[in-house]
């Protein structure tokens, strides 16, 4: 009798070296994560408590993802050194990890949906497209969540792997959806003043900026889960966009009282689609002197004019439309 042959064992640089160093990128992003929320309690404490949640829960979304990624990297590259048929079988963090994704995806991206929401009435189909399309990934999600803790091989759930790239399409139709609205609406804003139309570039690069990076990187998740089912590669992906999601968000919410333009000024607040509102100008006093010809009855000490100069303000909001 043959001995049993045991099974072939995976190969590390596209396996867990892979979610090595997704991991190491993730933890920069997470310190990051970590200095925006620090800045945002510091800069608007009188923030809406809904919003204040939502950075709470991001938060500790986060923190939890993050340690279980760390937990991944320590079992099978720590712990089980000496037994490399432990690389076989999935941890229960690893498993945890997708639906752990899925919702730091949901919470940042329901404010990019609220902010698409307040824009008017026309965009609130799409905005409800969204929102469904999320809801959708986080079901997947949830169902290759199961199905990982019913299934203990990594080669057993490779014919599911279907769950994780459907739900990261959606995850992408949904960011292309509310970035496209952003864009497009504030593209129609423009009214041709140059100064007015400056600070709406701005905002048009602001929602690329928070719809581009995450994109990317799930669209990347998304073709390796699809071509390389029998690796991890899919999974460092997947590591890094959750982190840009929730560094997305908290940079949103930061930005609403730091971009200074010449001439304009984008005021802190918890009102408008980006939460901001764009003041053109600053109220100032200037005071010219002009020459006139000295008067016979005045004497040559009033041969100066004054003349008070006073520069108005106005606000726009986000939209490009002049409020009252």
């Amino acid at each position: 009798m043959s001995p049993q042959v045991p099974p072939p064992l995976p190969a590390l640089d596209n396996t867990f070296g892979a979610v090595l160093l997704g991991t190491f990128f993730g933890i920069i992003l997470y310190g990051m994560t970590l200095h925006q929320s620090y800045r945002y309690y510091r800069l608007y404490p009188k923030d809406k408590l809904w919003l204040k949640g939502v950075v709470s829960l991001t938060i500790l979304m986060e923190t939890i993802h993050t340690f279980l990624a760390c937990h991944v990297c320590y079992y099978y590259l720590v712990s089980n050194y000496f037994k490399p048929t432990a690389l076989l079988f999935g941890s229960w963090s690893i498993k945890l990890l997708l639906i752990c994704s899925g919702g730091v995806i949901i919470v940042a991206q329901s404010f990019f949906a609220w902010r698409v929401f307040l824009v008017g009435p026309q965009y609130r189909l799409l905005v409800f497209a969204a929102m469904s399309l999320l809801v959708g990934e986080l079901a997947f999600f949830l169902a290759a969540t199961i199905e990982t803790f019913m299934i203990p091989t990594f080669s057993g759930f490779e014919h599911l792997t279907w769950l994780i790239s459907t739900g990261s399409a959606m995850a992408i139709t949904a960011d292309l959806l509310l970035t496209t609205v952003l864009i497009v609406t504030l593209h129609r804003s423009r009214t041709g003043i140059k100064r007015t139309d400056s600070i709406i570039d701005v905002l048009i690069l602001y929602a690329l900026s928070t719809g581009l990076l995450t994109s990317i990187f799930n669209i990347l998740s998304f073709l390796f889960t699809v071509l390389y089912i029998d690796n991890l590669i899919y999974v460092a992906f997947a590591l890094v966009v959750t982190k840009l999601y929730a560094n997305t968000l908290l940079v949103a919410l930061n930005t609403r009282s730091t971009l200074t333009g010449n001439g304009g000024i984008i005021e802190a607040s918890d009102v408008g689609v980006y939460g901001m509102s764009v003041v053109f100008g600053e109220p100032t006093t200037q005071r010219v002197t002009l020459p006139r010809a000295p008067s016979p009855s005045r004497g040559p000490e009033s041969s100066v004019l004054e003349l008070k100069v006073t520069t108005s303000s106005f606000v726009v909001d986000d939209s490009g439309q002049r409020l009252a």
